[in-house]
């Protein structure tokens, strides 16, 4: 059952799992998801002594959209309302898609306050090129008719059954609602294009002395959206302090592909703490 607060006057919708003494951690969902991808994640963190809580970020899930464009700069903003409201200062970080864009520029912008860092299916390479429906999504014209085809709901339902056969139809519901007013039309068009991956040629060479903390890095090994090259890549080259993980036979949304596995890599990740 996901709890409501208010963030910056918008109904903010989250989960909220363990004892409000416990460490915190964060759980960053990304597109076309909401904090129903952490379900699982959520309590295997909670039954290793955290606290776990993973928002709908606005416009996704149940929580109400920025009244302002929806960016990448706004969602980091949320980040720090969000954890300000429930009077929160350091936390542990686990992340998915755009909210490993959103989550690791946060943690590199506030150090510190970021304890250790799980991303998973996502990248933070000023390399990365954007896949084809990214791309599609980011032109002027194609993103708009790319949005309307998603929000024929027997489409969207389509799409993630053949991505998550195992899917329940509450979480694709609770995914669906990015997509089902008029107030959310533009958040994807939003995010999308303030996606410039230069924005991150900033922290190449440095993003292991701003992120000198346990760091996790998992893949599904048939992802087909974000490569899990680009995850060894970002070890490699920048991040080599940290541990890398791909999980076979799954795709992108491993959380809830294979939330055994997922499980087991997040505990080992807490245990090493």
């Amino acid at each position: 059952m996901k709890k409501l607060m208010t963030v910056r006057g918008k109904e903010t919708y989250y989960l909220d799992y363990g004892s409000s003494n416990a460490p915190a951690v964060l759980f960053l969902h990304g597109f076309p998801e909401s904090s129903l991808l952490w379900s699982e994640a959520a309590l295997v963190v909670q039954k290793a002594g955290y606290r776990a809580i993973a928002p709908d970020l606005p416009g996704f899930g149940q929580s109400v959209a920025f009244d302002e464009p929806s960016t990448w700069e706004r969602y980091m903003e949320f980040i720090s309302d969000f954890v300000a409201e429930l009077s929160i200062e350091q936390f542990h970080l686990v992340t998915h898609d755009w909210g490993v864009l959103i989550g690791t520029r946060w943690a590199c912008t506030h150090p510190g306050r970021v304890r250790s860092l799980v991303i998973s299916d996502g990248t933070f390479s000023p390399d990365y090129v954007w896949h084809k429906d990214a791309q599609i999504i980011r032109s002027n014209g194609g993103g708009e008719q790319w949005v309307a085809f998603l929000q024929n709901k027997t489409v969207f339902d389509g799409f993630m059954k053949k991505s998550v056969p195992n899917v329940s139809q509450a979480i694709v519901g609770d995914f669906y609602e990015l997509f089902s007013g008029p107030l959310n039309e533009k958040v994807t068009l939003d995010l999308y294009r303030s996606g410039d991956m230069q924005k991150l040629e900033m922290y190449r060479g440095n993003l292991a002395e701003s992120l000198s903390i346990p760091i996790t890095i998992i893949f599904g090994e048939n992802d087909t959206y974000i490569y899990p090259e680009f995850g060894l890549k970002l070890k490699n080259e920048e991040l080599p302090h940290a541990s890398f993980h791909i999980i076979p036979e799954v795709g992108h949304f491993t959380p809830l592909e294979a939330p055994k596995e997922y499980g087991s890599l997040l505990t080992q990740h807490f245990n090493q703490i």
